[in-house]
């Protein structure tokens, strides 16, 4: 596939909600487009990329030595500061403990129980010991897997696949559970929730199944994801959200049912700096719908202005929501998204 083929998939993609990119191409269905500068014909049997099932632990996806340096991170569940305050008691929960995090002063109504009297002895003074509540965490991998995952080199789903991979690992070795769900056009079959060895291999095994097919409903997906996973837990969205019309309402249904969110956003080097120019075709590989067009300077700037203006605007959301958000293209190495970008997200240490 050329490089022009790919550019108008981000382009076309979010156009349904930009109204400078309709006026560029207002003759256009608003759906997931792709350049090219060979004919419909040429293009019509383009396959999304499918990916072999991995017969073997964490290496099929990783080497040994990546491994080890994933090990030291950390998914980390927001938590909540607890010290015994009046009229409250221990609870039994499973998977519930506490963690020592530091002390305060007693104040009148303190749980007793809670006071260092070792301190007290040697310095005369009444401190509490103040917890952290931690809780065994769930923990929801919901990959997208529509057609348009399957563009970019290397294609995006397979950028995807790793990084769903790495995170479900980091989890399952810190005992916490890993579920979670791919979607397109609605949730698919998916992976349930378990702990240890064997659910990381099941985890491999379910991510090197995935393939690319079909449009996106990110909001569909995310309502039937939530009545199929009713607990809540740290959701991890791994998609190039090609979807205007349903990623916020999908974002707001996960934080309504009180989900902790982490959004990891995947484009291609090609949708965000086009390299196509002249006469092309446009292709929908989600829809088949085709258009040609001239493609010259202005037009590629005005799309990349409309670019940011769309970016920007899912960032903001994110911070305004408290949603961790990263995005990365599939030209940064995996690697270093994992080692070095992913602890610049709250959710990761």
């Amino acid at each position: 596939m050329n490089s022009g083929f790919r550019v108008a998939n981000f382009q076309n993609r979010f156009k349904r909600s930009c109204a400078s990119i309709q006026g560029l191409l207002s003759s256009m269905q608003f759906s997931t487009w792709l350049f090219s500068t060979q004919t419909a014909k040429e293009h019509s049997t383009i396959q999304p990329a499918q990916a072999a099932a991995p017969e073997g632990p964490a290496e099929t996806f990783f080497d040994a030595e990546f491994l080890k340096k994933i090990e030291r991170l950390r998914l980390v569940a927001k938590r909540l500061s607890w010290a015994g305050a009046k009229g409250e008691h221990a609870v039994s929960r499973k998977g519930f403990s506490l963690e020592f995090s530091d002390y305060r002063n007693y104040q009148p109504g303190d749980d007793l129980r809670y006071v260092d009297w070792n301190i007290y002895r040697r310095l005369e003074r009444l401190l509490v010991k103040v917890f952290t509540a931690e809780e065994e965490m769930n923990i929801y991998l919901l990959i997208d897997t529509s057609r348009s995952m399957a563009q970019g080199s290397p294609a995006k789903i397979d950028y995807a696949r790793r990084v769903a991979a790495a995170l479900g690992y980091i989890g399952l070795k810190n005992l916490d559970r890993v579920g979670g769900a791919s979607f397109a056009i609605a949730l698919h079959t998916p992976l349930t929730l378990g702990r240890g060895r064997k659910q990381i291999l099941r985890l491999f095994n379910f991510l090197g199944g995935l393939s690319c097919s079909g449009a996106t409903d990110l909001r569909l997906s995310v309502r039937s994801f939530c009545r199929l996973f009713p607990q809540a837990g740290l959701v991890i969205v791994v998609s190039d959200l090609f979807d205007p019309a349903g990623w916020r309402a999908a974002l707001q249904e996960l934080a309504i049912k009180k989900h902790q969110i982490l959004v990891v956003h995947i484009i291609d080097e090609q949708e965000s700096s086009p390299s196509a120019s002249g006469d092309i075709t446009l292709r929908d590989v989600e829809g088949g719908h085709e258009r040609k067009i001239f493609l010259d300077a202005e037009l590629v700037r005005r799309y990349q202005q409309e670019l940011r203006r769309y970016l920007g605007e899912i960032e903001a959301i994110c911070a305004s929501r408290q949603i961790d958000y990263l995005r990365t293209t599939t030209q940064i190495p995996f690697e270093e998204f994992v080692l070095k970008t992913l602890r610049q997200a709250s959710s990761v240490n």
